[in-house]
């Protein structure tokens, strides 16, 4: 009688997809328990949930921040994704864990039909699909890939002509078992970007530095090479702060338990033009605390522009914070972290007489961030993400996020 029993457990939906100005919604992961006749069974013994979810990989389309319900960590919500072009893809991670006395297989999975353009898959180990008669042992954990994709080898006749908005289900029935486990290890799902080490880099090239735990790494744009050290800007702004509505002008703290908190997210893009949602914001200041008394603080410097960043920001405390992770964490000693300063901004190609760095690489202006860089004695200096170069928002104002910079020594690569 005993494995006649079933738990349905984990159901990954996708509420709306919308392909060619797509937006994703992911939703209701549930777990239920039902036991028919007069025995009993604890339904602690199963401990069947997720943990560790993280955005891995996305692009700018990524509008949202995806988190896991923490009622009994069995649903995931709130991932927000658009995808314009074939070839597009967004990958999140996230473990599959079985903290119970008693195995559990998969017995059913039941998901919805894809359109020819459009591919959702469950990625386990040796990245082959999540499928039925598979065995989650007891008092263990499988790392699991969730990859949404615009398919890139499609013909034009499978092309949608207009805006599509898809919804998917996917679903998954386990069942107690007394079989032998699938797999019992624990490894990541992803691997960290890889990167060619160099005696000398230069202007563009990327370096990472490996969370071997997670799979994922911190990305990084090479800005100078200072002989044993480089110094070089993050890759996606750091996910903290706000998301913040354009129609309304409403805030929404990023909470602190929320995946990835704290590191860089490609989510995160601050202000972008034409998105009515802006994930990652946060204000420069509460004041301009560097001018005093109609004049800059001596301590400060003479004259403008002149770097401001200190204590007495609003980003110092969540950048010392990412400073620890990756001295603690990734185990990088050397690393020491700050903001761009205009002069860096404008060696990359950044224009400051006209407000503008379309003619740096692409790179430097994919998300719009705050520099440390004061223009004067209301403005900070900043970068937008259609490639402008300025400094006329305000410092409580949370349209912008942030992007740290950070000189390393090569023997920490």
């Amino acid at each position: 009688m005993e494995k006649e029993r079933r738990i349905k457990v984990l159901a990954i939906v996708v509420l709306v997809i919308a392909v060619i100005g797509l937006s994703v919604a992911f939703a209701a992961l549930s777990q239920t328990l039902t036991i028919n006749g007069s025995a009993k069974l604890d339904a602690s013994k199963w401990g069947l949930k997720f943990d560790n979810l993280v955005l891995a990989s996305g692009n700018e389309y990524v509008e949202g921040t995806a988190n896991i319900k923490t009622d009994d960590n069995t649903v995931i919500e709130n991932m927000n994704v658009r995808l314009t072009t074939p070839g597009d893809k967004v990958v999140y991670t996230v473990d599959l864990v079985n903290e119970g006395s008693i195995n559990a297989k998969i017995d059913e999975i039941v998901k919805t039909t894809t359109p020819d353009y459009l591919s959702f898959k469950v990625i386990k180990e040796n990245n082959q699909e999540l499928e039925e008669g598979y065995v989650l042992g007891k008092e263990t954990r499988i790392p699991l890939r969730i990859e949404i994709e615009f398919i890139k080898d499609i013909t034009k006749d499978q092309l949608p002509t207009e805006v599509s908005t898809i919804d998917l289900s996917y679903k998954v029935n386990f069942v107690q078992t007394d079989e032998e486990a699938t797999i019992d290890v624990q490894t990541p799902t992803t691997a960290c970007t890889t990167f060619d080490k160099k005696d000398t880099y230069s202007v563009g090239d990327e370096i990472a530095l490996c969370n071997n735990d997670t799979g994922k790494s911190e990305d990084f744009y090479v800005i100078s090479d200072n002989g044993d050290t480089v110094t070089a800007l993050a890759k996606y702004n750091l996910l903290v702060g706000n998301i913040y509505d354009n129609n309304t002008g409403e805030l929404t703290p990023i909470e602190p338990s929320t995946p990835g908190y704290g590191l860089q997210s490609s989510s995160a893009r601050g202000y972008v033009l034409d998105n009515t949602v802006r994930t990652g914001t946060i204000a420069f200041a509460e004041d301009n605390y560097w001018y005093d008394t109609g004049s800059l603080k001596s301590n400060y410097g003479t004259s403008y522009p002149v770097y401001v960043f200190d204590e007495n920001s609003l980003l110092y405390e969540p950048l010392k914070n990412y400073e620890s992770y990756i001295k603690t964490t990734l185990g990088k000693t050397s690393v020491n972290t700050s903001l761009l300063t205009v002069e860096q901004a404008t060696s990359l190609g950044c224009d400051k007489d006209n407000k503008t760095c379309e003619s740096a690489p692409s790179w430097v202006y994919e998300t719009s961030y705050w520099l440390g860089s004061a223009r004067n004695s209301r403005y900070v200096w900043d970068v937008v993400s259609n490639g402008g170069f300025g400094g006329d928002i305000l410092l409580l104002d949370s349209r912008l996020g942030f992007r740290p910079v950070i000189t390393i020594s090569k023997t920490d690569l």
